[in-house]
């Protein structure tokens, strides 16, 4: 069993984490052949240079400017992070059809910055860019049906969204959908969350990596194998992944395809606890009960 056992000296067989992803900002900004060099600008890191040259065509009403300068502002490159003034130019760009910058400000509606949270309007923002084909928007678009946020809750229609961003390649999207299938909702298919699993590691994706560590540990569509687990979660939690240093620190404290060692289990949690994750902040507090010698 991976459970969480309080109570008891030891934690046994810590249960494994795996974490939906969203899309917020997309990867690659979808510029025309005039705003190149913007993009150019941005994805080389001269945001100031990318200020200058998306500002002027901003104020004349360029959508693809108005998002860049949005971006500048969300994520405080080149300017003082401003998240309402963020919002102001991806509405702008959003109201003249911009896919990204719908997905974008919905992301916005969603985790509240910049504006109010307000799920309904997140779910229509990322509906109008997935309509127009936008693989960011279609996973988060798939998040909302999976949880209820701003729709009915509803998993088959998650599964259609997923499918289309996973079909295009994107491997936030193959993550998930690989998710869904070692998930409790009701659509178990080791088979297929193996190969998308897979196609999202190939990709470098740690939620890919992660998954298949849980195939792995959990011997799903194959042998139970800790050492692939364990390697696995390494590449994911290196990455930064939350769900994959959780289970990273799990393999060291219980010593699990690896060699065990608490002050590792504990570096790990941390890592995740810094983030938020709740179970990180669980396994922690729970350590510091049980092993009072490694406190602090």
């Amino acid at each position: 069993m991976y459970v969480l056992m309080k109570g008891c000296g030891i934690l046994v067989g810590l249960s494994l984490v795996f974490a939906v992803s969203a899309v917020f900002i997309p990867y690659r900004i979808q510029a025309t052949a005039y705003a190149d060099e913007g993009q150019d600008l941005y994805s080389t890191g001269d945001y100031q240079r990318a200020l200058k040259y998306w500002q002027p065509l901003a104020e004349h009403g360029d959508a693809q400017a108005e998002f860049g300068l949005g971006l500048l502002y969300e994520t405080g490159h080149g300017v003082e992070q401003n998240f309402d003034t963020a919002q102001s130019w991806y509405r702008k760009a959003a109201e003249q059809g911009l896919a990204s910058a719908q997905n974008t400000l919905g992301a916005m509606y969603a985790n509240g910055r910049g504006v109010a949270k307000d799920d309904v309007q997140a779910e229509e923002l990322y509906r109008k860019a997935a309509e127009q084909g936008d693989v960011h928007a279609e996973v988060n678009l798939s998040n909302m049906y999976r949880f209820g946020h701003g729709v009915p809750r509803d998993i088959n229609l998650a599964i259609t969204w997923l499918q289309k961003a996973s079909e295009a390649g994107n491997p936030v999207a193959q993550s998930n959908l690989g998710g869904l299938y070692i998930s409790e909702d009701g659509v178990k298919d080791y088979s297929k969350a193996a190969i998308l699993f897979q196609k999202s590691a190939d990709q470098g994706d740690p939620g890919g990596q992660n998954g298949l560590g849980i195939m792995c540990g959990l011997g799903l569509n194959r042998p139970i194998d800790p050492a692939c687990a364990a390697n696995w979660y390494r590449k994911a939690a290196e990455q930064g992944s939350p769900s994959a240093e959780v289970n990273l620190g799990s393999a060291y404290y219980n010593g699990s395809g690896i060699e065990k060692d608490i002050s590792l289990a504990i570096f790990w949690y941390r890592k995740a606890a810094e983030q938020g994750n709740v179970r990180a902040q669980e396994y922690l507090q729970y350590i510091a009960e049980h092993q009072p010698i490694l406190k602090g």
